[in-house]
């Protein structure tokens, strides 16, 4: 059982906990964060959810657990996790904040050219990953197999500033 702290609208702690898969209270939020891994090659890192799971594509993101007041190195932590990626939080760049109706996700990018081999999956959560342009995550979604709100995020991602740098 994974407990989750519940924030107020204005991301301040409550004090308060819930059960993950839990209704969330009115007026009440969780944190997720989520991350785009990318390479020099102007790739993202797409995993493929293990089937158990849902069986669609996606970057990696997960759930802040209860104590985690740190959301930087709550990422970190799912990065590990689900595909063995050890990274320093001087390495990640906040992108963004999105809120929606009962959580707020804090969106990363990390720049890296690891080689998918050298990879360790989680196989309760990820089946396989994968380097991917833009082109080939935007079919995905056109044939349905592509988590939607993570498509929103990697828009998120390629229009903010960082990468007008």
């Amino acid at each position: 059982m994974e407990i989750l702290d519940l924030y107020d609208r204005e991301l301040r702690p409550t004090g308060q906990t819930i059960e993950r898969g839990k209704r969330v209270p009115p007026g009440l939020m969780i944190p997720i964060v989520a991350v785009y891994v990318y390479n020099n090659h102007g790739q993202y890192l797409i995993q493929k959810v293990a089937p158990n799971k849902g069986n669609y594509y996606a970057t990696t993101a997960g759930h802040v657990k209860s104590g985690e007041t740190d959301f930087a190195k709550a990422m970190l932590r799912e990065l590990k996790e689900e595909i063995g990626l050890s990274a320093t939080k001087s390495e990640l760049e906040l992108v963004k904040i999105r809120r929606y109706e009962y959580k707020f996700t804090f969106l990363y990018l990390l720049k890296s050219n690891v080689q998918v081999e050298m990879l360790r999956l989680q196989p309760e959560e990820v089946e396989s990953v994968k380097w991917m342009s833009l082109d080939e995550i935007e079919e995905l979604c056109r044939q349905g197999l592509f988590n939607r709100t993570h498509y929103r995020l990697l828009r998120d991602c390629v229009e903010s500033d960082y990468f007008r740098k």
